[in-house]
Protein backbone atom coordinates (compact mmCIF):
# COMPACT_ATOMS: atom_id res chain seq x y z
CA UNK A 1 0.00 0.00 0.00
CA UNK A 2 1.32 3.43 -0.95
CA UNK A 3 1.40 6.39 1.45
CA UNK A 4 -1.34 8.12 -0.52
CA UNK A 5 -3.64 5.09 -0.47
CA UNK A 6 -2.97 4.49 3.23
CA UNK A 7 -3.90 8.07 4.09
CA UNK A 8 -7.03 7.83 1.92
CA UNK A 9 -8.18 4.59 3.57
CA UNK A 10 -7.55 5.94 7.07
CA UNK A 11 -9.31 9.25 6.37
CA UNK A 12 -12.29 7.53 4.78
CA UNK A 13 -12.60 5.02 7.61
CA UNK A 14 -12.42 7.52 10.44
CA UNK A 15 -14.51 10.21 8.76
CA UNK A 16 -17.25 7.70 8.08
CA UNK A 17 -16.91 6.26 11.61
CA UNK A 18 -17.44 9.62 13.26
CA UNK A 19 -20.15 10.57 10.76
CA UNK A 20 -22.11 7.55 12.06
CA UNK A 21 -21.44 8.63 15.67
CA UNK A 22 -22.72 12.11 14.82
CA UNK A 23 -26.12 10.78 13.75
CA UNK A 24 -27.05 10.15 17.39
CA UNK A 25 -25.52 13.26 18.98
CA UNK A 26 -28.52 15.62 18.52
CA UNK A 27 -31.13 13.10 19.71
CA UNK A 28 -29.37 11.05 22.41
CA UNK A 29 -31.48 12.40 25.28
CA UNK A 30 -34.62 12.88 23.19
CA UNK A 31 -34.50 9.25 22.09
CA UNK A 32 -34.50 8.09 25.68
CA UNK A 33 -37.32 10.43 26.64
CA UNK A 34 -39.28 8.91 23.76
CA UNK A 35 -38.70 5.49 25.34
CA UNK A 36 -40.36 6.73 28.53
CA UNK A 37 -37.27 7.51 30.65
CA UNK A 38 -37.09 10.59 32.86
CA UNK A 39 -34.07 12.86 33.27
CA UNK A 40 -32.73 10.94 36.27
CA UNK A 41 -32.98 7.65 34.39
CA UNK A 42 -31.18 9.20 31.43
CA UNK A 43 -28.40 10.09 33.84
CA UNK A 44 -28.28 6.43 34.90
CA UNK A 45 -27.94 5.14 31.33
CA UNK A 46 -25.21 7.66 30.50
CA UNK A 47 -23.37 6.68 33.68
CA UNK A 48 -23.57 3.03 32.60
CA UNK A 49 -22.14 3.99 29.20
CA UNK A 50 -19.31 6.05 30.70
CA UNK A 51 -18.50 3.46 33.34
CA UNK A 52 -18.35 0.69 30.75
CA UNK A 53 -15.94 2.65 28.59
CA UNK A 54 -13.86 3.52 31.65
CA UNK A 55 -13.56 -0.08 32.83
CA UNK A 56 -12.92 -1.63 29.42
CA UNK A 57 -10.61 1.01 27.93
CA UNK A 58 -7.34 -0.69 28.88
CA UNK A 59 -8.44 -4.33 28.46
CA UNK A 60 -9.72 -3.70 24.93
CA UNK A 61 -6.56 -1.81 24.02
CA UNK A 62 -4.53 -4.75 25.23
CA UNK A 63 -6.74 -7.09 23.22
CA UNK A 64 -6.08 -5.06 20.06
CA UNK A 65 -2.33 -5.32 20.67
CA UNK A 66 -2.72 -9.07 21.22
CA UNK A 67 -4.89 -10.12 18.25
CA UNK A 68 -4.76 -7.19 15.83
CA UNK A 69 -6.32 -3.73 15.55
CA UNK A 70 -8.51 -4.40 12.50
CA UNK A 71 -10.06 -7.50 14.08
CA UNK A 72 -10.97 -5.68 17.31
CA UNK A 73 -12.38 -2.71 15.37
CA UNK A 74 -14.64 -5.05 13.38
CA UNK A 75 -15.83 -6.56 16.66
CA UNK A 76 -16.61 -3.03 17.88
CA UNK A 77 -18.81 -2.42 14.83
CA UNK A 78 -20.70 -5.62 15.57
CA UNK A 79 -21.23 -4.47 19.15
CA UNK A 80 -22.46 -1.05 18.02
CA UNK A 81 -24.90 -2.70 15.61
CA UNK A 82 -26.17 -4.86 18.48
CA UNK A 83 -26.48 -1.78 20.70
CA UNK A 84 -28.59 0.04 18.08
CA UNK A 85 -30.84 -3.00 17.72
CA UNK A 86 -31.33 -3.35 21.48
CA UNK A 87 -32.15 0.34 21.97
CA UNK A 88 -34.47 0.26 18.94
CA UNK A 89 -36.67 -2.43 20.52
CA UNK A 90 -36.17 -1.27 24.14
CA UNK A 91 -39.27 -0.41 26.15
CA UNK A 92 -38.07 0.51 29.66
CA UNK A 93 -35.07 1.61 31.72
CA UNK A 94 -33.54 -1.88 31.95
CA UNK A 95 -33.61 -2.58 28.22
CA UNK A 96 -32.34 0.89 27.32
CA UNK A 97 -29.55 0.48 29.88
CA UNK A 98 -28.53 -2.82 28.25
CA UNK A 99 -28.31 -1.02 24.92
CA UNK A 100 -26.09 1.69 26.38
CA UNK A 101 -23.91 -0.96 28.00
CA UNK A 102 -23.27 -2.44 24.56
CA UNK A 103 -22.65 1.08 23.22
CA UNK A 104 -19.95 1.54 25.86
CA UNK A 105 -18.40 -1.82 24.96
CA UNK A 106 -18.32 -0.77 21.30
CA UNK A 107 -16.71 2.57 22.14
CA UNK A 108 -14.02 0.94 24.26
CA UNK A 109 -13.28 -1.66 21.58
CA UNK A 110 -12.86 0.95 18.85
CA UNK A 111 -10.50 3.13 20.92
CA UNK A 112 -6.87 2.84 19.87
CA UNK A 113 -7.50 0.46 16.96
CA UNK A 114 -7.60 2.07 13.51
CA UNK A 115 -5.47 4.99 14.75
CA UNK A 116 -2.79 2.55 15.92
CA UNK A 117 -3.09 0.59 12.66
CA UNK A 118 -2.50 3.76 10.64
CA UNK A 119 0.57 4.80 12.61
CA UNK A 120 2.13 1.33 12.32
CA UNK A 121 1.51 1.09 8.56
CA UNK A 122 2.69 4.67 8.01
CA UNK A 123 5.95 3.93 9.83
CA UNK A 124 6.46 0.84 7.67
CA UNK A 125 5.92 2.75 4.42
CA UNK A 126 7.83 5.91 5.41
CA UNK A 127 10.04 5.31 8.48
CA UNK A 128 11.27 8.91 8.31
CA UNK A 129 7.94 10.38 7.18
CA UNK A 130 6.15 13.32 8.78
CA UNK A 131 3.43 11.69 10.89
CA UNK A 132 2.17 15.04 12.17
CA UNK A 133 1.46 16.25 8.65
CA UNK A 134 -0.32 13.00 7.75
CA UNK A 135 -2.49 13.13 10.88
CA UNK A 136 -3.30 16.78 10.21
CA UNK A 137 -4.47 16.00 6.66
CA UNK A 138 -6.74 13.23 7.88
CA UNK A 139 -7.96 15.33 10.79
CA UNK A 140 -9.18 18.02 8.43
CA UNK A 141 -12.01 15.74 7.34
CA UNK A 142 -12.77 13.73 10.50
CA UNK A 143 -14.34 16.55 12.60
CA UNK A 144 -16.23 17.70 9.50
CA UNK A 145 -17.67 14.19 9.16
CA UNK A 146 -18.84 14.34 12.76
CA UNK A 147 -20.41 17.75 12.18
CA UNK A 148 -22.23 16.66 9.02
CA UNK A 149 -23.44 13.55 10.82
CA UNK A 150 -24.85 15.70 13.62
CA UNK A 151 -26.65 17.91 11.09
CA UNK A 152 -28.19 14.94 9.29
CA UNK A 153 -29.00 13.36 12.65
CA UNK A 154 -31.13 16.39 13.42
CA UNK A 155 -32.98 16.09 10.11
CA UNK A 156 -33.68 12.34 10.19
CA UNK A 157 -36.54 12.53 12.75
CA UNK A 158 -38.24 15.10 10.52
CA UNK A 159 -37.98 12.89 7.42
CA UNK A 160 -37.48 9.15 7.95
CA UNK A 161 -38.90 9.58 11.44
CA UNK A 162 -42.36 10.16 9.97
CA UNK A 163 -42.24 6.58 8.70
CA UNK A 164 -40.69 4.93 11.77
CA UNK A 165 -43.20 6.61 14.06
CA UNK A 166 -45.94 4.57 12.39
CA UNK A 167 -44.36 1.30 13.62
CA UNK A 168 -45.67 0.09 17.03
CA UNK A 169 -43.02 0.54 19.72
CA UNK A 170 -40.93 2.90 17.59
CA UNK A 171 -40.89 6.69 17.32
CA UNK A 172 -39.43 9.48 15.23
CA UNK A 173 -35.97 9.04 16.76
CA UNK A 174 -35.91 5.35 15.83
CA UNK A 175 -34.91 6.63 12.39
CA UNK A 176 -31.48 7.58 13.76
CA UNK A 177 -30.94 4.10 15.21
CA UNK A 178 -31.91 2.43 11.94
CA UNK A 179 -29.49 4.69 10.04
CA UNK A 180 -26.66 3.89 12.49
CA UNK A 181 -27.28 0.15 12.22
CA UNK A 182 -27.42 0.18 8.42
CA UNK A 183 -24.28 2.30 8.08
CA UNK A 184 -22.42 0.08 10.57
CA UNK A 185 -22.93 -2.79 8.14
CA UNK A 186 -21.50 -0.64 5.34
CA UNK A 187 -18.55 0.35 7.54
CA UNK A 188 -17.90 -3.30 8.41
CA UNK A 189 -17.73 -4.26 4.73
CA UNK A 190 -15.57 -1.27 3.79
CA UNK A 191 -13.14 -1.93 6.63
CA UNK A 192 -12.92 -5.62 5.76
CA UNK A 193 -12.03 -4.80 2.15
CA UNK A 194 -9.88 -1.68 2.48
CA UNK A 195 -7.97 -1.99 5.76
CA UNK A 196 -5.01 -4.35 5.35
CA UNK A 197 -3.11 -5.14 8.56
CA UNK A 198 0.28 -6.81 8.62
CA UNK A 199 0.28 -8.68 11.93
CA UNK A 200 3.42 -9.45 13.87
CA UNK A 201 4.20 -13.16 14.28
CA UNK A 202 3.74 -12.89 18.05
CA UNK A 203 0.10 -11.81 17.75
CA UNK A 204 -2.49 -14.46 18.59
CA UNK A 205 -4.38 -16.11 15.79
CA UNK A 206 -7.54 -16.60 17.84
CA UNK A 207 -9.51 -14.34 20.14
CA UNK A 208 -9.39 -16.65 23.19
CA UNK A 209 -5.58 -16.74 23.17
CA UNK A 210 -5.64 -12.97 22.80
CA UNK A 211 -7.82 -12.64 25.89
CA UNK A 212 -5.36 -14.76 27.87
CA UNK A 213 -2.48 -12.52 26.75
CA UNK A 214 -4.31 -9.27 27.51
CA UNK A 215 -3.41 -8.93 31.25
CA UNK A 216 0.30 -9.32 30.49
CA UNK A 217 0.09 -6.87 27.57
CA UNK A 218 -1.64 -4.27 29.76
CA UNK A 219 0.82 -4.71 32.63
CA UNK A 220 3.96 -4.33 30.52
CA UNK A 221 2.50 -1.43 28.51
CA UNK A 222 1.41 0.57 31.55
CA UNK A 223 4.78 0.03 33.23
CA UNK A 224 6.48 1.22 30.06
CA UNK A 225 4.27 4.31 29.87
CA UNK A 226 4.88 5.31 33.49
CA UNK A 227 8.64 4.82 33.24
CA UNK A 228 9.00 6.78 29.99
CA UNK A 229 9.35 10.45 30.97
CA UNK A 230 7.94 11.86 27.73
CA UNK A 231 4.90 9.58 27.73
CA UNK A 232 4.19 10.34 31.39
CA UNK A 233 4.36 14.09 30.76
CA UNK A 234 2.00 13.76 27.80
CA UNK A 235 -0.41 11.72 29.92
CA UNK A 236 -0.41 14.50 32.52
CA UNK A 237 -1.12 17.00 29.74
CA UNK A 238 -4.04 14.88 28.54
CA UNK A 239 -5.41 14.66 32.08
CA UNK A 240 -5.24 18.46 32.39
CA UNK A 241 -6.94 18.87 29.00
CA UNK A 242 -9.88 16.72 30.11
CA UNK A 243 -10.02 18.46 33.48
CA UNK A 244 -9.93 21.97 32.04
CA UNK A 245 -12.22 21.62 29.03
CA UNK A 246 -14.90 19.40 30.59
CA UNK A 247 -16.50 22.47 32.16
CA UNK A 248 -16.78 24.10 28.74
CA UNK A 249 -18.28 21.06 27.05
CA UNK A 250 -20.83 20.54 29.83
CA UNK A 251 -21.75 24.16 30.50
CA UNK A 252 -21.63 26.05 27.20
CA UNK A 253 -25.30 25.41 26.42
CA UNK A 254 -26.55 26.70 29.80
CA UNK A 255 -24.27 29.73 29.40
CA UNK A 256 -25.63 30.50 25.92
CA UNK A 257 -29.13 30.12 27.34
CA UNK A 258 -28.21 32.66 30.05
CA UNK A 259 -26.93 35.06 27.39
CA UNK A 260 -30.03 34.66 25.20
CA UNK A 261 -32.49 34.61 28.09
CA UNK A 262 -34.10 31.37 26.83
CA UNK A 263 -33.40 28.22 24.82
CA UNK A 264 -36.22 28.71 22.31
CA UNK A 265 -33.83 29.57 19.47
CA UNK A 266 -32.52 26.04 19.11
CA UNK A 267 -30.96 26.72 15.71
CA UNK A 268 -28.28 28.77 17.48
CA UNK A 269 -27.20 25.74 19.52
CA UNK A 270 -27.07 23.64 16.35
CA UNK A 271 -25.06 26.28 14.53
CA UNK A 272 -22.53 26.57 17.36
CA UNK A 273 -22.24 22.77 17.53
CA UNK A 274 -21.48 22.58 13.81
CA UNK A 275 -19.07 25.49 14.13
CA UNK A 276 -17.24 23.58 16.88
CA UNK A 277 -16.46 20.70 14.51
CA UNK A 278 -15.56 22.97 11.58
CA UNK A 279 -13.26 25.03 13.82
CA UNK A 280 -11.43 21.83 14.69
CA UNK A 281 -11.02 21.06 10.98
CA UNK A 282 -9.59 24.54 10.41
CA UNK A 283 -7.08 23.92 13.17
CA UNK A 284 -5.93 20.74 11.44
CA UNK A 285 -5.45 22.69 8.20
CA UNK A 286 -3.40 25.43 9.85
CA UNK A 287 -1.10 23.33 12.01
CA UNK A 288 1.20 21.88 9.32
CA UNK A 289 2.47 25.24 7.98
CA UNK A 290 2.82 26.47 11.57
CA UNK A 291 4.91 23.41 12.46
CA UNK A 292 7.09 24.05 9.41
CA UNK A 293 7.52 27.66 10.54
CA UNK A 294 8.86 26.39 13.87
CA UNK A 295 10.98 23.73 12.11
CA UNK A 296 8.83 20.91 13.50
CA UNK A 297 9.65 21.80 17.10
CA UNK A 298 6.46 20.19 18.35
CA UNK A 299 6.93 20.92 22.08
CA UNK A 300 7.25 24.64 21.33
CA UNK A 301 4.16 24.59 19.09
CA UNK A 302 2.15 22.65 21.68
CA UNK A 303 3.19 25.04 24.43
CA UNK A 304 1.86 27.96 22.38
CA UNK A 305 -1.43 26.34 21.35
CA UNK A 306 -2.25 25.15 24.87
CA UNK A 307 -1.42 28.57 26.35
CA UNK A 308 -3.64 30.26 23.74
CA UNK A 309 -6.45 27.81 24.55
CA UNK A 310 -6.26 28.85 28.21
CA UNK A 311 -6.20 32.54 27.26
CA UNK A 312 -9.22 32.33 24.96
CA UNK A 313 -11.09 30.25 27.52
CA UNK A 314 -10.55 33.06 30.05
CA UNK A 315 -11.77 35.67 27.55
CA UNK A 316 -14.77 33.48 26.68
CA UNK A 317 -15.88 33.52 30.32
CA UNK A 318 -16.06 37.33 30.16
CA UNK A 319 -18.46 37.46 27.22
CA UNK A 320 -21.98 38.78 27.68
CA UNK A 321 -23.13 38.82 24.05
CA UNK A 322 -23.80 35.98 21.63
CA UNK A 323 -21.45 37.42 19.00
CA UNK A 324 -18.56 37.69 21.44
CA UNK A 325 -19.25 34.22 22.79
CA UNK A 326 -19.27 32.69 19.30
CA UNK A 327 -15.97 34.34 18.30
CA UNK A 328 -14.00 33.21 21.35
CA UNK A 329 -15.72 29.81 21.56
CA UNK A 330 -14.89 28.88 17.95
CA UNK A 331 -11.38 30.35 18.09
CA UNK A 332 -10.62 28.29 21.18
CA UNK A 333 -11.48 25.12 19.27
CA UNK A 334 -9.34 26.15 16.33
CA UNK A 335 -6.35 26.03 18.71
CA UNK A 336 -7.68 22.77 20.13
CA UNK A 337 -7.68 21.25 16.65
CA UNK A 338 -4.19 22.59 16.01
CA UNK A 339 -2.80 20.84 19.09
CA UNK A 340 -3.99 17.31 18.27
CA UNK A 341 -1.66 16.27 15.38
CA UNK A 342 1.66 17.37 16.95
CA UNK A 343 0.64 15.88 20.31
CA UNK A 344 -0.20 12.59 18.62
CA UNK A 345 3.05 12.69 16.63
CA UNK A 346 5.17 13.12 19.78
CA UNK A 347 3.17 10.48 21.65
CA UNK A 348 3.43 7.90 18.87
CA UNK A 349 7.14 8.59 18.39
CA UNK A 350 7.69 7.24 21.92
CA UNK A 351 5.55 4.12 21.59
CA UNK A 352 6.81 0.74 20.34
CA UNK A 353 4.47 -0.85 17.83
CA UNK A 354 3.65 -3.84 20.04
CA UNK A 355 2.26 -1.56 22.79
CA UNK A 356 0.61 1.13 20.64
CA UNK A 357 -3.09 0.28 21.09
CA UNK A 358 -2.72 -0.25 24.84
CA UNK A 359 -0.88 3.02 25.40
CA UNK A 360 -3.37 4.90 23.22
CA UNK A 361 -6.13 3.43 25.38
CA UNK A 362 -4.08 4.35 28.46
CA UNK A 363 -4.03 7.97 27.27
CA UNK A 364 -7.79 7.84 26.67
CA UNK A 365 -8.09 6.46 30.22
CA UNK A 366 -6.31 9.57 31.54
CA UNK A 367 -8.57 11.78 29.43
CA UNK A 368 -11.68 10.19 30.90
CA UNK A 369 -10.36 10.55 34.45
CA UNK A 370 -9.72 14.24 33.77
CA UNK A 371 -13.15 14.64 32.21
CA UNK A 372 -14.87 12.93 35.13
CA UNK A 373 -13.05 15.01 37.76
CA UNK A 374 -13.58 18.17 35.73
CA UNK A 375 -17.30 17.51 35.36
CA UNK A 376 -17.66 17.15 39.13
CA UNK A 377 -15.43 20.10 40.09
CA UNK A 378 -16.62 22.54 37.40
CA UNK A 379 -20.23 21.51 37.90
CA UNK A 380 -19.95 22.17 41.64
CA UNK A 381 -18.32 25.58 41.12
CA UNK A 382 -20.87 26.56 38.46
CA UNK A 383 -23.77 25.52 40.68
CA UNK A 384 -22.49 27.19 43.86
CA UNK A 385 -20.88 30.31 42.34
CA UNK A 386 -21.29 30.79 38.58
CA UNK A 387 -20.38 29.36 35.20
CA UNK A 388 -17.82 32.12 34.41
CA UNK A 389 -15.95 31.40 37.67
CA UNK A 390 -15.83 27.69 36.78
CA UNK A 391 -14.43 28.65 33.38
CA UNK A 392 -11.78 30.88 34.98
CA UNK A 393 -10.61 27.81 36.90
CA UNK A 394 -10.64 25.71 33.72
CA UNK A 395 -8.66 28.33 31.80
CA UNK A 396 -6.09 28.40 34.60
CA UNK A 397 -5.68 24.62 34.44
CA UNK A 398 -5.15 24.73 30.67
CA UNK A 399 -2.68 27.60 30.90
CA UNK A 400 -0.60 25.97 33.64
CA UNK A 401 -0.61 22.64 31.79
CA UNK A 402 1.14 24.34 28.85
CA UNK A 403 4.29 24.19 30.99
CA UNK A 404 4.32 20.42 30.50
CA UNK A 405 5.10 21.03 26.82
CA UNK A 406 7.58 23.79 27.69
CA UNK A 407 9.71 21.31 29.62
CA UNK A 408 9.11 18.47 27.19
CA UNK A 409 12.38 17.39 25.56
CA UNK A 410 12.65 17.77 21.80
CA UNK A 411 11.68 14.39 20.36
CA UNK A 412 13.03 13.04 17.10
CA UNK A 413 10.26 13.15 14.51
CA UNK A 414 8.93 9.73 13.49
Amino acid sequence: MTRKKLLLVYTLNQTFHWFIVGLLIPVMALLQLEKGLDLFQIGITMAIYSGTVFLLELPTGGLADAIGRKRVYLISLGMRFLASLVILIAWNLTTVAVGFFFTGVARALSSGTIDAWFVDEFNKIEPEGNLQEALARAGTFIPAGLGVGALIGGLLPMSLGKITSQVPGWGVYSANLIAVGALDIVQFLLTSMLVVEHLHPDKSSDIWSGFKQTPEVISTSVQYGVKDRVILMLLVSTLAWGLGLSGLENLWQPQVKNILGSDSQTWIFGLLSTGYFLAGSLGYILITPICRLFKDNYPKVLFGTRLLMGTFFFLLALQGSLAGFAVFYLTLFVFNGMSNPPHAAVFNAQIPEAKRSTLMSFESFFLQIGGLLGSLVMGYIANTVSIPIAWFVGSGILSVSSLVYFFLPMVERK
